[in-house]
């Protein structure tokens, strides 16, 4: 009878690890989901500023990319959440698309785009 209170200690870690594992449920994380744009317009904005702290556009990129990896990391310890490479793939085209527009609109000595007419 000494197996009793050992099953009953297992069957009741096991109950509780499912519940805890099934309220969770599956996660999702489409390609478009409602989050994508916000972290491309934040890394976006993120890259144009990143484009006047550095000339060189990798580094530029990378900067910009910093607020994202460190929001996945931070997401990864949530409940019921994880880091999201797709989350890391908006933001790195973000982060992309802002320093090459900050490279464009902005010169070394300021605005550099100009409308000809």
């Amino acid at each position: 009878m000494k197996t009793l209170p050992i099953r009953l200690s297992a069957f009741a870690l096991l109950t509780i690890l499912s519940t805890a594992a099934a309220a969770c449920g599956p996660h999702h994380d489409d390609w478009t989901g409602s989050d994508k744009a916000a972290h491309f317009g934040v890394s976006l904005a993120l890259g144009v500023g990143a484009s006047r702290l550095s000339d060189d556009t990798w580094t530029a990129v990378g900067l910009a990319l910093v607020p994202g990896v460190a929001k996945e990391f931070y997401d990864s310890t949530r409940d019921c959440n994880r880091f999201s490479w797709k989350d890391m793939a908006w933001n790195a085209a973000g982060a992309y698309v802002g320093v090459r527009t900050g490279n464009w609109l902005l010169g070394p000595s300021g605005v550099s785009y100009r409308v000809a007419f």
